[in-house]
């Protein structure tokens, strides 16, 4: 079956007047917003930090790092063809070990009736040496569905296939960040770690305490690890959806809340040549974070134009920019991004080898059938997946 595409267009047609009116009201708290950009990144830290009511303790952003043509801050290097980009790229990296880590999941289905799932990590490290070669591995964990239960009498929910999809994700978000310690424990500096995803587990606010402190505390040791052996580690968020400078001035200025603009789509007009980035900020959004402990307040983060869509959104320990390495560290991304052509070369090897696809899957099924006959374990699958197979 196909999409038809008569029909939709059809209905686009016939609900023209409602985006139109969406996009206008868009256009205009944008507006706001923008003129409000304008006025305070023409303004000091200084400035900035005696406008903020102190009654108000979720400002989302608060300034740390001072600026001079506003909130652009140019990399300061160009160059006349490729060819040279790719030359300053490898004098940036040469010598320094980037590790970046992925993840994916197979998560139970009503293909089969047995809780069952995996999650994978893939690693990729590059000492960008001649006499060492780059490594890359993957580390798998089976979900049993004696795991699944108890996780379900933990919270004293019932069985459905939403809450395994959640807990099978915590297990992958778990796995993820315990590779990346291991190969941080590894690495010796010059080195940079690279994380897809965030720092600040605001996605865990809707789910239980048990679930959130888990998430947190995955966090906290990386973060943890990362200040201890001095081995800078960078969360990359390439589509971000994060509002914390949209918050902070909304604040200042007093404007009406915009679920709908987010700070990438605010600075996209500030930061224009690639390479620019804005100044750091330290999160301030509250929530999860007042669990955080001595993390509540030690995460910073900005936004850095790395392609030509909207500015990618970069979290790290605030360690970095007080050790003076928030520079280099730029740097050393912007030789990946190079690299990549547009995304950080190491996450992009770190994303293939662990990418679990539907064929994987069907794999996984196959291979449980074949290990259950050999122990006498009944496996019982859906008459629609016995379909397919035979059809196969």
């Amino acid at each position: 079956m196909v999409l038809p595409l008569s029909q939709l267009v059809q209905q686009l047609n016939h609900k023209k007047a409602e985006f139109l009116s969406y996009d206008t009201a868009l256009a205009q708290v944008r507006q706001a917003y923008q003129q409000a950009l304008k006025t305070w990144q023409q303004q000091t830290i200084a400035d900035i930090t005696a406008a903020m009511d102190p009654q108000i303790t979720d400002w989302g952003a608060r300034p740390i790092e001072p600026w001079h043509q506003g909130w652009r801050i140019p990399l300061g290097v160009q160059w006349p063809h490729r060819q040279a980009a790719r030359e300053w790229a490898m004098t940036q990296l040469m010598d320094v070990t980037t590790v970046a880590v992925d993840g994916s999941q197979i998560v139970p289905s009503e293909e089969l009736f047995l809780p069952v799932g995996v999650v994978q990590a893939g690693w990729f490290l590059n000492p960008h040496r001649r006499d060492r070669p780059y490594a890359k591995e993957i580390v798998l964990e089976l979900i049993t569905p004696a795991e699944l239960r108890q996780a379900e009498e933990q919270l004293r929910q019932p069985q459905i296939y939403r809450f395994q999809e959640r807990y099978i994700h915590l297990r992958r978000f778990e796995l993820e960040l315990k590779t990346l310690r291991e190969r941080m424990a590894e690495v010796t500096a010059p080195a940079f770690l690279l994380f897809d995803g965030s720092f600040v587990a605001t996605f865990a606010e809707s789910y239980a305490p048990e679930w959130q402190g888990r998430y947190v505390a995955a966090l906290r040791q990386t973060l943890e690890a990362s200040s201890q052996q001095r081995i800078p580690v960078v969360a990359y968020i390439d589509s971000s959806q994060a509002r914390d400078l949209v918050t902070l001035l909304g604040h200042l200025d007093h404007l009406v809340p915009s679920p709908h603009l987010s700070d990438a789509h605010l600075l996209n007009t500030v930061l224009t040549q690639w390479g620019d980035r804005s100044p750091l900020f330290v999160c301030d959004r509250g929530g999860i974070l007042e669990n955080y402990g001595a993390w509540a307040k030690g995460i910073g983060f900005c936004y850095l134009k790395a392609h030509q869509g909207y500015p990618v959104r970069l979290e790290l320990p605030l360690w970095i920019h007080e050790a003076g390495l928030l520079d280099q560290v730029i740097r050393w991304l912007c030789g990946e991004l190079i690299s990549g052509q547009g995304y950080p070369y190491a996450l992009e090897a770190a994303d293939q080898l662990a990418v679990l696809q539907g064929s994987d899957r069907q794999a996984f099924l196959k291979q449980l059938q074949v290990w259950a006959e050999s122990v006498g374990m009944e496996l019982r699958f859906s008459r629609k997946w016995v379909s397919k197979q035979q059809r196969r």
